[in-house]
């Protein structure tokens, strides 16, 4: 099912005009780069250091999950063994399994989601899924490895975030201090 996903969006849904976005979108997720470009903005200033050190856990302790994953799955990617599938743009030499630029971005938007209110929450979640989206759509992760990108981020941030409750709590600090 993974491939025949993969084979119905190069036929069915690549066009000109959506390859500029596409492409922006990968660049941006390599090593998770516009997330830590964003944590690290949040970490400057003193009313938001807070939610930008929480993003940078969260992507810290999700991408280290994802690295050691890849070397233990070694899934190829799905250009490699399905010479029906075209890629685009530059092919990456890493595993397939699971999707680093999805366990990024929604490691952060899942953060995001608990700390921002209004629509900054639906933009997190949606700038995720869009990059997740693109990875199908260049060709270089099958679905499952998209699934388990958001699996991992979401055990992950949730840990992150529990892990900040408790240390709130045993410091004493009150709950709406740090919010």
């Amino acid at each position: 099912m993974d491939i025949a996903i993969l084979i119905w969006i190069q036929e069915n849904l690549r066009a000109d005009w959506l390859m500029p976005a596409v492409q922006a979108s990968n660049a941006s997720g390599h090593y998770g780069a516009f997330w830590l470009v964003l944590a690290l903005a949040l970490s400057l200033r003193k009313a938001t250091r807070q939610h930008g050190m929480l993003i940078l856990s969260s992507l810290l302790f999700c991408g280290g999950i994802a690295a050691v994953l890849k070397h233990l799955v070694m899934r190829p990617r799905p250009f490699l063994t399905h010479p029906e599938l075209l890629p685009l743009g530059q092919l990456p030499h890493s595993f397939s399994f699971p999707s680093g630029h999805t366990v990024c971005a929604f490691a952060a938007a899942f953060i995001l989601w608990r700390i921002c209110r209004g629509w900054y929450r639906y933009l997190g979640l949606g700038l995720a899924a869009f990059m997740a989206f693109s990875r199908l759509y260049v060709g270089v992760h099958y679905p499952s490895d998209i699934l388990g990108g958001i699996g991992i981020a979401a055990l992950g941030s949730a840990a992150i975030w529990h892990c900040r409750n408790k240390l709130l709590r045993y410091t004493g600090i009150s709950r709406h201090l740090s919010e």
